[in-house]
């Protein structure tokens, strides 16, 4: 079965929703909030982890902590450009580390290493 989706960051731009219950309340959850693990949304949602991982894999091909890795990659992505404009914010470890600790990460080694592993630009 071919993914509703092509790519998370199809799903982060979009300003309505996928047209799946499943995979909007997901969205909803993680707009909602930044650091949300995958096995809190599923009782956040009230169904079983078993099917709520099965369903993402099969709506976005890929497995829910891939999705929700790649969402918060996005988010700080953002926060980084908006606090590069910023002056107070002008050391790149600081920056760094709020994005991180924002975004649901210990610290900013840990999101550089998960945007390492996804290929992921931060700072384009």
């Amino acid at each position: 079965m071919k993914p509703i989706v092509n790519s998370v960051e199809e799903v982060y731009r979009r300003k309505e929703g996928t047209g799946d219950a499943i995979l909007d309340e997901v969205v909803n959850c993680l707009r909602m909030t930044r650091t949300i693990e995958a096995a809190d949304l599923a009782i956040l949602m009230d169904v079983k982890k078993s099917y709520l991982y099965g369903a993402m894999n099969i709506l976005t091909g890929m497995p829910l902590g891939d999705f929700i890795n790649r969402w918060r990659l996005l988010q700080a992505r953002e926060l980084l450009r908006a606090n590069a404009a910023s002056a107070s914010m002008s050391n790149r470890t600081a920056r760094l580390t709020e994005a991180a600790q924002r975004c649901g990460w210990r610290s900013h080694r840990v999101l550089l290493r998960v945007a390492k592993r996804y290929g992921f630009e931060l700072e384009s």
